[in-house]
């Protein structure tokens, strides 16, 4: 496993687990960075900190210090190809 501080811009992870019981990581869950959710790496601020995040169909900004608490499995695909993932994707209105 590697950390969400790892993932390539434009690249999809699947989350496997946010490690510490501190504010902080139960904030990652409550932003909805969950176990078996995937998470698209937009992309990152001039200075590379913070990361943009696309989760659960609305974008995210976290430090990347934040992002080395998450343990992810890196995507070899395209979204639709994670079985059980729980990533919600809804039309954008017209």
């Amino acid at each position: 496993m590697t950390s969400l501080k790892e993932v390539a811009i434009g690249s999809t992870a699947k989350v496997e687990l946010i490690t510490g019981s501190d504010p902080t990581s139960e904030r990652l869950l409550e932003m909805g960075i969950t176990p078996g959710v995937l998470v698209t790496v937009i992309g990152a601020a001039p200075l590379g900190c913070p990361l943009e995040l696309e989760v659960r169909g609305y974008r995210l900004s976290i430090r990347r210090s934040d992002a080395a608490r998450v343990a992810v499995f890196p995507s070899v695909g395209p979204r639709s190809t994670w079985a059980g993932a729980t990533s919600v994707r809804r039309p954008l209105p017209r």
